[in-house]
């Protein structure tokens, strides 16, 4: 039973941004159930106290998304509370509604859908990874998943760059996709996947490096050697600069720089070997910034770093802040408020149904209070992983990658919607998730009963 249950688990976790990304409403609620099911089905054998530090904190920020969803479309709040768009409807529609703090009926709760199936996701991989070999064939899983999807990607832009799949390309002819619409969500996915390989690279590698201080390791299969890893690395960076995002290709630089000097951090007392490692990939990243950035440096010399329009909606949705600082517009709902403020300097053109900053999205739809928590517990998750990349023995390059990983998709939806995107939220959670597993050190586990294949 518990193999068929991680098995539901890693079918979600790879297949989840095959169908244009998941991004209908159908998809989520067809991952939640799966998710469900297995988590119902879960192994929960290797559990620790310390854990309850992680999944305490997760279910309790569910718990409070959920009490506001609820909250905010609850009919007849107080007239002090109630969102003035009911009133303009009462008025000029003539219908009877009742007042609701959220500014439609029921969209805050379909919203709190995709906040739940995320949250499973990172659940049901940290379970799984409780075991230190489960933990390295799921994110080895998702990392050849995520070479395939590289591959298509690269293929399909070179010879059927007018296909999304099935169905006619609209978007992005002449930029890489890959099973996605948006580029720029193309690009976070396959950054989280080299940094994946980069990571066991760097493990395996480190064998040669510093000899004195590493263990040896067996290459059990061909998925496990450094030709194959490095394949999967060029692959999804090549990947990634065909996209030709601007912050697809800085951000997965960056997270691959963190990573790599993270890694290396456990050996700066071996100082000679560790300049030379880190001077190495120094020119190593420049070069493969020169070789895979070029579209994305175009952009830039172009259009510069920043978006006005987008700024512009970004100083508009802090003024959208105002008056509902407490408990916001109303999970998901920013497409719904924001025409009423759209400035007129963003023109006619452009359908502005997400704020591209998830933050502050966050902030316009859920108001202060959760924002600050949720980013907490980011920040708490962060520095857990970071933590234990340097307390663990064994393995510390999986809270390595963890870390590495939630920076690049932290970071990156800070200035997009790449996390609001339900193919890839189920992967970066399920990432994040087998990091967190593995900074807690395996001696504070109870021994493992078996193993996932």
């Amino acid at each position: 039973m518990h193999r068929i249950s991680q098995f539901i688990a890693l079918f979600v976790f790879l297949v989840a941004p095959l169908p244009f990304g998941s991004v209908d409403l159908t998809w989520v609620w067809i991952w939640t159930a799966l998710l469900t099911i297995s988590l119902i089905t879960a192994d929960l054998s290797r559990l620790c106290r310390a854990d309850l530090w992680i999944l305490g904190s997760t279910a309790i920020i569910l718990f409070f998304t959920c009490a506001l969803a609820v909250f905010q479309i609850w009919p007849g709040v107080g007239l002090e509370l109630a969102n003035p768009a009911w009133d303009i409807a009462r008025k000029f529609a003539g219908l009877t509604l009742p007042d609701r703090l959220s500014v439609t009926a029921s969209v805050p709760w379909v919203a709190f859908g995709s906040c739940l199936l995320f949250a499973l996701a990172l659940v049901r991989a940290y379970l799984v990874a409780t075991d230190g070999d489960a933990a390295r064939s799921l994110l080895k899983a998702i990392a050849y998943a995520g070479f395939a999807y590289a591959v298509y990607g690269i293929a399909a832009q070179l010879f059927a760059p007018t296909k999304l799949l099935w169905r006619t390309k609209e978007y992005y002819l002449s930029f890489a996709t890959g099973t996605f619409v948006n580029r720029n969500t193309a690009a976070a996915f396959w950054g989280c996947c080299a940094v994946l390989f980069l990571g066991k690279l760097l493990a395996l590698s480190s064998d040669t490096w510093f000899a004195q201080r590493s263990r040896p390791r067996n290459h059990s299969s061909f998925t496990d050697h450094p030709v194959a890893l490095g394949s999967g690395l060029l692959a999804c960076l090549t990947a990634v600069g065909m996209t030709g995002s601007r912050a697809g290709v800085f951000l997965t630089l960056l997270a691959l720089a963190f990573l790599g000097n993270l890694y290396l951090m456990q050996y700066r007392d071996q100082l000679k070997r560790y300049w030379l490692v880190a001077g190495t990939v120094t020119v190593a990243a420049a070069v493969v910034f020169l070789v895979i950035g070029g579209m994305a440096s175009s952009r830039v010399g172009t259009l510069g770093m920043g978006d006005p329009r987008r700024l512009e909606v970004y100083r508009t949705s802090l003024e959208m802040l105002k008056g509902q600082e407490l408990f916001g517009w109303g999970l998901g709902n920013f497409e719904a408020a924001f025409p009423a403020f759209r400035p007129a300097d963003l023109g006619s053109q452009g359908i502005w149904d997400k704020a591209h900053s998830t933050p502050l999205e966050m902030l316009v739809s859920a108001g202060v209070p959760l924002t600050i928590l949720v980013c907490g517990l980011t920040a708490f998750f962060f520095g857990r992983m970071i933590v234990g990349s340097f307390a663990r023995r064994r393995d510390n390059y999986v809270p390595a990658m963890g870390a590495a990983v939630l920076l690049l998709g932290v970071l990156h939806s800070s200035v997009d919607f790449s996390v609001q995107v339900t193919g890839f939220a189920v992967v970066f959670a399920a990432i994040v998730g087998c990091g967190l597993a593995q900074s807690i050190s395996t001696l504070e586990r109870p021994p493992r009963q078996f193993t996932f294949s």
